[in-house]
C-alpha cells in the first residue's frame, strides 16, 4: 500500500500521556490525534499505510 499526502492529514500525532503510554504497554495499542472528519476506515487505512502494520481495531473518542 503506498501512502499518500492525505493520509499524513488524517494522523496528526501520536499521544505522549501516561495513561496513552499505559495502554501501550499493556494492551498493545497505540493513541493518536486524527482529523476530527476522520472516520473509522479512513484512520485505519492511514495508519496501515504510514506505519506497515495491520490494524485489529479502530477506537474513537472526541474530547474537549
Amino acid at each position: 500500500m503506498s501512502v499518500k499526502p492525505e493520509q499524513y492529514d488524517i494522523i496528526r500525532r501520536p499521544i505522549i500521556t501516561e495513561k496513552a503510554t499505559l495502554t501501550g504497554e499493556t494492551s498493545n495499542a497505540v493513541v493518536f490525534q486524527v482529523a476530527k472528519s476522520a472516520t473509522k476506515p479512513m484512520i485505519r487505512n492511514a495508519v496501515e499505510a504510514l506505519f506497515g502494520v495491520k490494524v485489529k481495531a479502530v477506537n474513537t473518542t472526541i474530547t474537549k
